[in-house]
């Protein structure tokens, strides 16, 4: 779901293009607050409105015009005081009002619309993510929850009918973007669940001479290592991999590590297994990406373990230096 939730937060990150007037007016109060500072702020933007004693405040502020209008985030900003902040969407000629109590953000006036649909877009994202593990679902279930995702998010939309029209059409676009990406994403995680035939890659180098795929292994147990010469916790595990193949060496497992290293790496990586006197089989993907993306690896290293028949038993087995591991050969009678 971490995925998930990343794609959805991307709602903040928005192309708009807007005819530009030369300010924006901004005018509102705080309460519980000693904070005497309120900033408005983007990766190109800052400015400081000052708190009087009674918690308004009031100012203009004149955007930077935006020379690149395909900027994904030129149109958002964060409004903070103190620890507390949001996110707002601003453009020139806007008329806003703000009203801010604890971590409460309340916003009114021309221009509002957009920053509250931004609010309430969060909001119903952050509620669907706890509610379901979307990714866990059998297929009907899934179905049906991706039917209440999109029709929820177009009740938003309609409910923001005067949004900035450049940021409504974008938010459409954005939308049917992230229903594609779950039905990818859905479809991916179903394809590596145990019990599924594992993804498949052929013809990586191998160190000791040749080419190998995984059809080569078949018959025995395959306990896969994704690793790369950069990744430092990859690094880590080599010592304890090596001794578990040691203790292993002669059953039915095969011990294959496979570095994702870009192809001009190749050097690095035959002497990186030299030096570590890396055992098992030490393949390299020679530049494929296609075996580390059916399994949607993020993040190295990754072990995976793989029966006899070509069937996964785990997409995310357990680390060499993982007790629970050998317990899981234990339990496959390796």
């Amino acid at each position: 779901m971490k995925a998930f939730h990343l794609f959805l937060l991307a709602i903040a990150l928005t192309a708009c293009t807007h005819k530009k007037k030369e300010h924006i007016t901004i005018v509102g109060t705080v309460k519980n607050s000693s904070e005497k500072t309120l900033i408005v702020q983007n990766n190109s933007y800052q400015k400081e409105i000052e708190i009087q004693e009674d918690g308004s405040f009031e100012d203009t502020l004149h955007l930077k015009a935006l020379e690149d209008t395909s900027s994904y985030n030129a149109s958002f900003y964060a409004i903070r005081i103190g620890e507390q902040q949001t996110l707002a969407y601003l453009l020139n000629g806007f008329e806003l009002t703000v009203h801010i109590d604890g971590e409460n953000f309340e916003f009114g006036g021309k221009g509002a619309q957009n920053t509250n649909y931004i609010t309430e877009k969060i909001a119903l994202n952050n509620e669907q993510m706890r509610t379901v593990d979307l990714m866990a679902l059998k297929p009907e279930s899934f179905e049906k929850s991706l039917v209440e995702i999109k029709e929820k998010n177009q009740m938003l939309l309609d409910k923001h009918a005067g949004l900035d029209a450049p940021f409504a059409n974008a938010e459409a676009a954005n939308n049917a973007k992230l229903y594609d990406y779950l039905e990818t994403q859905y479809a991916a995680s179903k394809s590596t669940q145990k019990g599924a035939l594992s993804p498949s890659f052929s013809n990586y180098k191998n160190h000791a001479g040749g080419v190998s795929s995984l059809e080569d292994f078949k018959g025995t147990y395959v306990y896969l290592d994704i690793w790369a010469t950069w990744c430092g916790p990859c690094i880590q595990q080599i010592p304890y991999l090596n001794e578990l193949e040691t203790k292993y060496h002669g059953k039915n497992i095969t011990f294959v590590s496979i570095s994702i290293d870009q192809i001009n790496a190749e050097n690095k990586w035959r002497q990186m297994v030299q030096n570590k006197n890396m055992t098992g089989v030490q393949l390299f993907a020679n530049g494929d990406q296609s075996f580390a993306q059916a399994y949607q690896i993020s993040g190295i290293p990754r072990f995976i373990l793989i029966d006899p028949e070509g069937k996964i038993v785990d997409a995310y087995a357990p680390r060499p230096s993982d007790p629970l591991l050998q317990e899981m050969f234990k339990s496959l009678k390796i």
